[in-house]
C-alpha cells in the first residue's frame, strides 16, 4: 500500500530530475553554439583589433553580464572569495588563454583552432599529478597519447601546411587547462563568485593593454565586438545554469559538441570545408578527451565506494 502510494510521487521526481538533465545538456549545446558565434565575430574583425583588443570586448560585456547576475543571486558575497589569491590568478590564466587563443585563430580557420583547444583535458590530466596529487593509469595516459597525435595530424610540422600559429593555440590550451586547475582547487567558491571575478580581471588587464586603441574603434568593428562578447557571455552563463542542474562528469562530454558548431558556422559563413587531416585529427582529439572523461568518471565510483584508494 505504502509503495503504491509513494510511486507517484518518485515517478514525479524522476521526471523532473530528467527534464533538468535534458535541460542542461540543452544548455551545454546552446554555450558551444554561442562560443562558435563569438569566435565568428571575432574573424570579422581581426583585420581591425588586435586580439587583445578582441578579448576587451569580450570582457566588457561579460563584466555587464556577468555581475549583475550573480549580485542579483548571490549579493555582495560575490566580491569576497574564500579563496581570493587563487580567483586572481584564475582570472589571469583565462584571460592569457583567451589572448594566445585569438592570436592563434587570427591564421587558423575555427573549426582546426577548436580541434586543437581541445587537447586541453590532457593538459589537465597531466597537471593534476602534479597540483593536485591524482594518480594517472597507463590506459589514461595512451589516451593522451592518442590526442597528441590527433594534434600533430592538424598542425603537420615540418610540412608546408604548418603555421606558428597553432603553436598559440596549443599554449593557450596548456594556460586553460592550468586555469581549470585553479577552479578545481578553489572549488569551494561559488561558479557565480568565480565568473565576477574572472571578468573584471580579465577586463581589467585588456583595458591597460589596448587603452590606445579604444578612441579608434570603427563602427564595424564595435558591432562585431560587442556582437561577439554578447555570444561569449551569455554563453558563459548557460554553462554556469547547465552545471547548477547535472554534474559535470555527465554534461563534459557534450563539450565537444563546439566542434560540430565551429564546423557548421564555418561552412555557412565561409562555405569552408574541414580537410582530411582536420577531420582525423579531430576525430583523435574527441576520442581522447572522451576516453579520459571514462576514466576519470570510473574513478570517481571507485573513490566513493572506496575511500582509501
Amino acid at each position: 500500500m505504502t509503495s503504491q502510494t509513494m510511486s507517484p510521487t518518485i515517478d514525479v521526481g524522476l521526471s523532473r530530475v530528467n527534464e533538468q538533465i535534458l535541460l542542461a545538456i540543452a544548455l551545454i549545446a546552446a554555450s558551444t553554439l554561442l562560443f562558435a558565434a563569438c569566435d565568428v565575430g571575432a574573424k570579422f574583425i581581426q583585420n581591425e583589433a588586435s586580439a587583445e583588443k578582441i578579448a576587451w570586448w569580450r570582457n566588457l560585456v561579460y563584466v555587464i553580464v556577468a555581475v549583475p547576475f550573480a549580485l542579483r543571486r548571490e549579493g555582495k558575497a560575490v566580491f569576497r572569495p574564500r579563496h581570493p589569491w587563487l580567483n586572481v590568478l584564475r582570472g589571469l590564466t583565462a584571460i592569457c588563454g583567451s589572448i594566445l587563443f585569438l592570436l592563434g585563430l587570427r591564421h587558423q580557420q575555427i573549426p582546426d583552432a577548436t580541434a586543437i583547444s581541445f587537447v586541453a583535458p590532457v593538459f589537465v590530466m597531466a597537471l593534476s599529478i602534479v597540483f593536485l596529487g591524482e594518480i594517472v593509469g597507463v590506459r589514461r595516459w595512451l589516451a593522451a597519447l592518442v590526442g597528441f597525435i590527433g594534434v600533430l595530424i592538424i598542425v603537420q610540422p615540418g610540412t608546408s601546411s604548418f603555421h606558428y600559429a597553432s603553436i598559440f593555440t596549443l599554449v593557450a590550451a596548456f594556460v586553460g587547462a592550468f586555469s581549470t586547475i585553479l577552479t578545481r582547487k578553489a572549488a569551494r567558491d561559488r561558479a557565480e563568485t568565480m565568473m565576477v571575478w574572472t571578468s573584471v580581471i580579465g577586463l581589467s588587464v585588456t583595458t591597460v593593454l589596448v587603452w590606445p586603441e579604444i578612441g579608434q574603434t570603427s563602427w564595424h568593428e564595435f558591432a562585431f565586438g560587442m556582437a561577439g562578447g554578447v555570444f561569449f557571455a551569455f554563453g558563459q552563463v548557460c554553462c554556469v545554469f547547465a552545471y547548477r542542474m547535472a554534474p559535470a562528469s555527465l554534461l563534459a562530454p557534450f563539450s565537444y559538441m563546439q566542434m560540430i558548431s565551429a564546423t557548421g558556422l564555418s561552412f555557412v559563413v565561409w562555405g569552408i570545408v574541414p580537410g582530411p587531416a582536420t577531420t582525423v585529427g579531430a576525430s583523435l582529439i574527441v576520442a581522447s578527451g572522451l576516453y579520459s572523461l571514462h576514466r576519470e568518471r570510473l574513478r570517481a565510483r571507485q573513490r566513493l565506494t572506496n575511500p582509501g584508494l
